[in-house]
């Protein structure tokens, strides 16, 4: 488990990511405070056993009381022992948001092989270090995948009286219309969709990828969130690195960011960034431009410290950041 927060990217379908990997133990979660709410989406990593999963409660609430986005993704699902039913009923009391499970394992001599995703109506069968391969939902789990996704289906209605009304008059929603209320509910905070794979062997970690390519929220509402408007960034770590001198590590919002741009800081001070380098890891690499939505290293910005927000379209009206702990 990590012990610091640090920020990387990776490339997946022609869509660029940038992540954050938090600290997985509680009495290393303050090294996140200020990077978290920063988030489109957090996915929280619970164990299969439903004894060590209810371990996430204060991750949970967390995320929680910062109104962030946040998914789980059960992982090791391969020594998973029980139902996916039983272990999400463990979940619901750690969680005062409603967790909605997208999948459900499809079992063969008491180990998962592969899952139905309940979104799709499409089956996948794990294959060893390959994508996982789309096979027919099999005949073993197709009462089982009609009767988890009506349960999906009421908990999303819950939110959205056009779908209880469909689903009440017994007609079958379009897809176009689950995934829309999948990705407005994540987005605002009502559920908590559900996950589960194995990172060890890849199984299900392409299939999470794919489901937050398209139910993601767009970076506008995490800037929101933090109270900033127009372009600019958000301050989530500082650190000393040497010949580089003080580095502030921050999201871009608005629009990109440029090394030649003038930055308003929180204290109305203006100045331009002595370099600014993208991240990945512990590497870092000059570059004349940070992409929105991108995680950036901003160089030698003196009076900056973690929480503030920068702005890059000149002085403008801005609601501070929270300054205080992130709570657990």
């Amino acid at each position: 488990q990590s012990t610091e927060t640090q920020f990387t990217a990776i490339d997946f379908m022609g869509d660029h990511y940038a992540l954050i990997d938090a600290p997985g133990a509680v009495d290393f979660l303050a090294d996140a405070d200020f990077a978290l709410p920063a988030v489109d989406l957090a996915i929280v990593v619970a164990d299969p056993d439903p004894e060590k999963a209810v371990l996430v409660q204060p991750f949970l609430k967390a995320l929680e009381d910062q109104q962030i986005p946040r998914a789980i993704f059960i992982n090791k699902i391969d020594t998973a022992r029980g139902r996916i039913r039983d272990l999400l009923e463990a979940l619901q009391p750690v969680s005062n948001t409603t967790l909605v499970g997208r999948q459900i394992p499809i079992w063969e001599d008491e180990k998962v092989t592969g899952f139905v995703d309940l979104a799709l109506e499409r089956a996948y069968h794990y294959e060893q270090g390959k994508a996982s391969k789309i096979i027919e939902i099999p005949k073993s789990v197709a009462e089982r995948e009609t009767e988890a996704r009506f349960h999906m289906l009421e908990q999303l209605a819950d939110y959205d009286d056009a779908l209880m009304e469909t689903l009440l008059s017994d007609v079958t929603p379009d897809r176009d219309t689950v995934f829309a209320d999948l990705v407005k509910e994540t987005r605002d905070g009502l559920i908590v969709p559900v996950f589960f794979g194995s990172t060890a062997n890849g199984h299900g970690v392409r299939r999470l990828l794919k489901s937050l390519r398209h139910d993601t929220p767009e970076p506008k509402y995490a800037a929101a969130r933090l109270g900033l408007s127009g372009n600019g960034a958000y301050v989530m770590k500082i650190t000393h690195a040497g010949q580089a001198g003080k580095l502030a590590y921050a999201r871009v919002f608005g629009s990109a960011l440029s090394d030649s741009d003038q930055i308003t800081l929180s204290d109305g001070s203006s100045q331009r960034p002595g370099a600014l380098f993208s991240v990945n890891g512990s590497q870092t690499k000059k570059v004349s431009r940070a992409p929105e939505g991108d995680i950036a290293a901003l160089g030698k910005l003196d009076p900056v410290a973690a929480g503030d927000l920068l702005s890059a379209n000149g002085p403008q009206k801005m609601k501070l950041s929270f300054k205080k702990r992130f709570p657990v």
